[in-house]
Parts: structure tokens; C-alpha cells; sequence
């Protein structure tokens, strides 16, 4: 870990010194705005994304934002509502104590920042204004975030020792959390490690508090945000994601509406982006955390997808035209799976691309698609519009279409289009086929059909 400042040093050793006799949990609250780095609303299931590229935007998952939490209170409650007392002036606090630290905060966080005026693009000394502006306001946001973190440490310095001001460390730490994720966010290597550090010892010493685990849920955070940004070009952030999720959850178990769905995001974007390994640990412990759940169950089909290379596949269903498809009929030639619906933009863009393919090797490989839509018009539109005259395994029975195709439910399909190459001998190569790399892997494995047929055939002679 990075050395510890002075200030938090202090911390630390107060925290280490009011531990055993501090409640973790009486009377705690949520204060503040959003996090800077909330990507998505809360939700209990994953939903299906539209993209596999390669370092595309990871999936929709639900990644709560720093300092939230449940909503409470009963909706159906029938209890009359105690009469609210009068309003009464609030006195001032004492300058310097924590209440007067918190208000301070408070009141930088609403201040304004200078408006940026808009600039032309063909006027670059317009263009030259805009940047200024631009960097002086960064330059501001930074020394506001270095006000509150100052603040915030010394309200932590002070309340960490005294049980009845449990409410005032909890508030205190989201703002030294937030500030320090802004400028990590913005580069900043000591609020980075900062966060690290913060999170180690909130959970070392205060466990079971709001503070520890809103600390490790702003690493996951921070992880999360930059890999958005950088999955293709850094995967290290791919990684810090799966690893800093499966710590939410082996710390905060009971913290289910948070750590699901964080290994949830986290096991998806790194299978999405060829980060298997990292993907199934993630899954794996979501199966052992969170067995019974919805999710868990889903994650049995994903694994059994992600377990498919190397295996002889089994595949067959109604085709479109009455018909029945099996992967039989095809064996003694490559074939191209394609999982894909009329509503996925990403599978229209790669259609072109996709259909130059599979003409150019047809005599020694087939596509066999396996449609999600709903409606059996709207297939039929499109595959005359486009000209696709790949056999489509396609259900009569409403109930069996869209995700709940079979195909798509045994095998966990949450992306379209998804694609697998199957050998001419049935035996699956790839779940994960790229239209940017497929050409190269179908010629691959052609190639070693081919030299594997002469061979035998040789050796016959």
C-alpha cells in the first residue's frame, strides 16, 4: 500500500483507539449528491446488452453510486404520522468542531462555477479561450475538493473517537470519499491511493459501519469508471474491477443489493472483453454467495456457455420455413452460430460484413442463425429486405421467443449479435467470434480440416 499521510495517519490511530467501544451501525444515514462516478441506476437483474466489441461500453449493470441507499419506510404502513414539531433556529455551530466542518463543506459544494462560454470551431482563438476557461475550472474544482478533504479529515480526527458523533463520522467520510474519487477521476495518483488506503482502514477497524463499506463500494467505483474509459487500451482496470467487486462481497455479504450486482458488472464486462478467467471467478461467487437467487440461476447457463469450447456441440431446433435443424446436417463443414434479433443495431452494422463471409466460403462453411425476435414478421421482413438466407432455428410458440428462445436460455446468451465457430468435426472453437477476426479464425480452422482429411487420406493409401 502507499504511505499514509500525516493527517489520516491521525485517523487511523484515533480510529485504532475508539473501535471496541464505538456503535457501527446506531443511527447512520446517506448524506450527499450522486457520486461523480455513478454509471447506472440500481436494478436486481442484468439486463441483455447489444454489443461484444472489444472495448466497447461495458454493459448496463447495476453499480450504485457511493452513499446510497434503500429507501425506508413502508409504503402500506397504516401508522399515523407523528405531527411534526415546530421549526426552530438551528444555532451556529462552533467554529472548527464537526457540525461547523460539515456546513462548511456543504456550503463549498454549492457554490457555482464560472459559466464556459461555448466556441467556435473555426475561430482558434476561440477555441484557445475555451481551454483556458476549461483548466481554470478544473484547476477550482481541484482546490475545492482539496478544501473538503482537509475539512473532512479533521471531522474524522475528531468524531472517530466519540460513540455519540457516529452520525458526523458517517457524513464526514462520504465527503472525504467523494472528493478523493473526483480527483482520482481526474488522474490524481494520491487520491487514488488515498481511496485505498481509506478503505483498508475503515474496514480493519470499523467492519461493520456504513463508512467501510461506502469506502470499498468507492474503489469499486473508481475501478468501474475507468474501466468505461479504458477496458480496450487498459484491462489492468477490467481486472481491478472483478478483484475490488469480489472484496465488496467476501466483506459486506449481507450487502446483497450491492455486491450482486457488482460482480454481476464486473463478470460481464470481462467476459465481454476476453477477461474469461477474471469473468468466471466472478460468476463462481455469486453462485456460492447467493445460491437460490435468480441470478445464480443464470449464471449456471452462462458458465455452460463460456465451458463450450473444445466440446462437441449439441444444437437443433423448429427452423423458420416448418422445418427441424440439427448440427448433424451440417457436419463435414464449419458453421457460424449467430445469435441476433432485428432490433440489434450492433448485428445490422456487422450484417455486411458478416454476409461477405459467409458467401465467400460457402462451400466449405455454413451460418445458421438463431433469431430472439418476437414477432415472425418482422423476421421475415428483414431477411427479405437484407437478402440473409441463413436457416433460422425459430420457435411457433410466442412463449419461446426473445429471451426466452431455449437456445438462448441454456446457454446464457445476453448479447447480441453472438457468434460461435463450430469445426466440420461439431467440436466448438470459439463463443466469442469478432466479424473483425473471423475471417483469419474460419480460414484457420478450415485449413487444419483440410490438412487433417489429406493426411488421413495419405495415410489410407
Amino acid at each position: 500500500m502507499p504511505r499514509i499521510n500525516c493527517s489520516f495517519a491521525l485517523i487511523l490511530s484515533l480510529l485504532t483507539f475508539a473501535a471496541a467501544g464505538c456503535s457501527d451501525t446506531a443511527g447512520t444515514t446517506s448524506v450527499g449528491a450522486n457520486s461523480a462516478s455513478e454509471a447506472v441506476s440500481p436494478g436486481a437483474n442484468p439486463s441483455p446488452v447489444t454489443s461484444n466489441q472489444p472495448g466497447s461500453a461495458l454493459p448496463v449493470a447495476s453499480i450504485p453510486a457511493p452513499g446510497t441507499a434503500a429507501t425506508p419506510g413502508n409504503a402500506d404502513n397504516d401508522e399515523p404520522e407523528e405531527p411534526l414539531e415546530p421549526l426552530t433556529e438551528t444555532p451556529e455551530p462552533e467554529k472548527g468542531s464537526p457540525e461547523w466542518a460539515v456546513r462548511e463543506i456543504l456550503r463549498i459544494r454549492l457554490l457555482p462555477y464560472p459559466v464556459i462560454e461555448t466556441a467556435s470551431a473555426d475561430k482558434p482563438a476561440a477555441q484557445d479561450k475555451l481551454r483556458e476557461q476549461m483548466e481554470a475550472q478544473k484547476k477550482l474544482r481541484t482546490e475545492r475538493n482539496k478544501q473538503i478533504i482537509e475539512l473532512a479529515t479533521g471531522a474524522l480526527a475528531v468524531t472517530a473517537k466519540d460513540k455519540a458523533q457516529e452520525r458526523l463520522f458517517t457524513v464526514s467520510a462520504h465527503h472525504l470519499l467523494e472528493s478523493h474519487l473526483q480527483l482520482a477521476l481526474q488522474g490524481d495518483a494520491e487520491s487514488t491511493s488515498a481511496l485505498y488506503d481509506i478503505a483498508a482502514v475503515f474496514f480493519e477497524n470499523r467492519p461493520e459501519s456504513d463508512a467501510a463499506a461506502e469506502a470499498q463500494q468507492t474503489v469499486v467505483s473508481l475501478a468501474h469508471s475507468n474501466a468505461l474509459r479504458s477496458s480496450e487500451t487498459e484491462p489492468r482496470w477490467l481486472i481491478e474491477l472483478s478483484r475490488q467487486s469480489q472484496l465488496y462481497a467476501t466483506r459486506f455479504p449481507k450487502d446483497s443489493a450491492k455486491s450482486l450486482p457488482f460482480l454481476l458488472a464486473a463478470a460481464t464486462s470481462c467476459e465481454m472483453n476476453g477477461q474469461l478467467e477474471e469473468a468466471v471467478t466472478c460468476y463462481r461467487l455469486i453462485e456460492q454467495k447467493f445460491p437460490g437467487t435468480p441470478e445464480a440461476q443464470q449464471i449456471t447457463n452462462v458458465l455452460r456457455r463460456i465451458d463450450l469450447p473444445g466440446k462437441s456441440l449439441e444444437l437443433a431446433g423448429p427452423a423458420l420455413d416448418g422445418n427441424f435443424i440439427t448440427m448433424d446436417e451440417y457436419r463435414g463443414k464449419a458453421v457460424l452460430v449467430v445469435f441476433w434479433s432485428t432490433a440489434s443495431k450492433p448485428f445490422r452494422d456487422q450484417l455486411p460484413q458478416l454476409l461477405e463471409i459467409s458467401k465467400k466460403y460457402e462451400k466449405y462453411c455454413v451460418t445458421l442463425g438463431v433469431n430472439l425476435d418476437l414477432e415472425e414478421s418482422a423476421v421475415d421482413r428483414f431477411l427479405e429486405e437484407t437478402g440473409v438466407s441463413w436457416p433460422q432455428i425459430f420457435h411457433s410458440e410466442r412463449a419461446k421467443r426473445g429471451w426466452n428462445h431455449p437456445l438462448a436460455a441454456h446457454y446464457g446468451i445476453n448479447t447480441l449479435p453472438t457468434i460461435w465457430l463450430i469445426d466440420p468435426q461439431g467440436t466448438v472453437i470459439s463463443t466469442q467470434v469478432q466479424p473483425s477476426t473471423l475471417e483469419p479464425e474460419l480460414r484457420e480452422v478450415l485449413l487444419k480440416h483440410l490438412r487433417a482429411a489429406k493426411a488421413q487420406e495419405t495415410n489410407q493409401n
